[in-house]
């Protein structure tokens, strides 16, 4: 059986870390990008099952990148979730007018995520 392909962005390595073993502990695969850039790279020879993505990276941040992703024809339904310590109704707002699938603030609660991922992939 294959795990789900879960790609994380995020310019924080602490970050990177512990969400990937954390949700690895759940039965995912994770794949990890320091930035948008290296995942689009990354993505030029992958094709995850969802993409969680952080808000605050340089030089592109978390909006442009989910842009990005969404030029990739193969990539338009797939879904991608903010993961972000930017509380702002206006950025939660332009995510949802982007398109973007879930806007989830940190700290995380795994248990939360894992629902929200599992949920959204079943829909897929």
């Amino acid at each position: 059986m294959n795990l789900p392909l879960v790609l994380y962005v995020d310019d924080e390595p602490d970050a990177l870390i512990s969400l990937k073993a954390g949700l690895e502990d759940r039965g995912f695969e994770v794949a990890t990008a320091p930035s948008g850039e290296k995942a689009l790279e990354w993505l030029a020879s992958h094709e995850p099952n969802l993409i969680l993505a952080d808000l605050r990276m340089q030089p592109m941040n978390g909006f442009e990148f989910f842009q990005q992703v969404r030029k990739i024809s193969k990539f338009s339904g797939i879904p991608f979730f903010f993961l972000t310590a930017v509380d702002d109704s206006l950025a939660r707002r332009y995510g949802r007018t982007l398109g973007v699938d879930a806007y989830i603030t940190k700290p995380i609660d795994l248990e939360n995520l894992d629902t929200l991922i599992k949920e959204k992939l079943a829909r897929k």
